[in-house]
């Protein structure tokens, strides 16, 4: 099936503004969707039913249920089904994950062939209808991602999976540089070297994928990892400023408010109060 992606497609946001997470039945059409980009979230797609072609970046990938889909911000997708897709559609940001979990995410294959899907099928459906309970129960809808991302590498460590290398490929190997130096390596220069190409050629394959700069990208893992550190840790704020390679806390906090419009210390307290 040929590919027939536009190369310049806009961004659309199914997250409403201010949530980490939405969990979704999948829609049980066969009218073929048009081509969109997710810009701040990632997306998991468990497919219980259903067969067709779903298409990533330019690669297209037949669906075989049952099987699991895996979508980066930034890439560009559609679906075209030839039979009812029934499954579960899971949206998520990052602040919403454990540490480790941010890491394996950058290494996961788009398509992933799904083992004893009676069991996890259960466990999606209990993770629907806590969502759906609508209690912001943020620790245990962690503890559902943080299960759901570890069947994932274990379903692609045993099954063959297709790299990505289409229009946005750039953006992805920058993302998964990003999130291995980001401590140390601030600048978006250091990442362009790496990765060949000029700090301009980053920021524009930057601002195709996802409509932000290279330095944005840096920022926003930066003030993730203080996010992780505020909500899961009792840190001082000090010693968080100097994990993150600040020179000082108030470098820290000016940084953190100019981003969030909170100081750490206030964050900290809306984080702890929804738990």
């Amino acid at each position: 099936m040929p590919s027939t992606i536009p190369h310049d497609i806009p961004i659309k946001n199914k997250l409403e503004t201010g949530l980490v997470l939405k969990v979704s039945l999948m829609k049980e059409v066969i009218k073929p969707t048009t081509p969109h980009r997710h810009a701040d979230y990632h997306e998991l797609i468990w497919l219980r039913e259903g067969s067709g072609y779903h298409e990533i970046d330019e690669v297209n990938f037949e669906v075989q249920a049952p099987v699991a889909f895996y979508l980066r911000p930034g890439q560009t997708h559609r679906w075209n089904f030839s039979s009812i897709p029934k499954g579960y559609v899971i949206l998520f940001k990052e602040e919403l994950l454990k540490k480790d979990d941010i890491d394996l995410l950058y290494n996961l294959p788009a398509q992933v062939p799904v083992a004893d899907e009676s069991l996890l099928f259960i466990i999606l459906a209990a993770f629907y209808a806590e969502y759906k309970a609508k209690v912001p129960e943020l620790e245990i809808h962690t503890a559902y991602l943080h299960f759901l991302i570890a069947k994932l590498r274990q379903y692609a460590a045993n099954g063959a999976s297709i790299p990505i290398k289409g229009i946005h490929d750039i953006f992805q190997q920058y993302k998964r540089l990003v999130n291995s130096h980001f401590l140390e390596q601030k600048q978006p220069a250091f990442y362009a070297g790496l990765l060949h190409i000029t700090t301009a050629a980053l920021n524009e394959a930057c601002k195709k994928a996802v409509a932000k700069t290279a330095s944005a990208i840096i920022n926003e893992r930066v003030l993730l990892e203080g996010k992780v550190f505020l909500s899961g840790t009792a840190k001082p704020i000090g010693e968080i400023a100097g994990i993150l390679q600040f020179s000082d806390s108030p470098h820290f906090i000016k940084f953190f408010k100019h981003h969030t419009n909170l100081t750490p210390g206030a964050y900290r307290q809306l984080a702890m109060a929804k738990k």
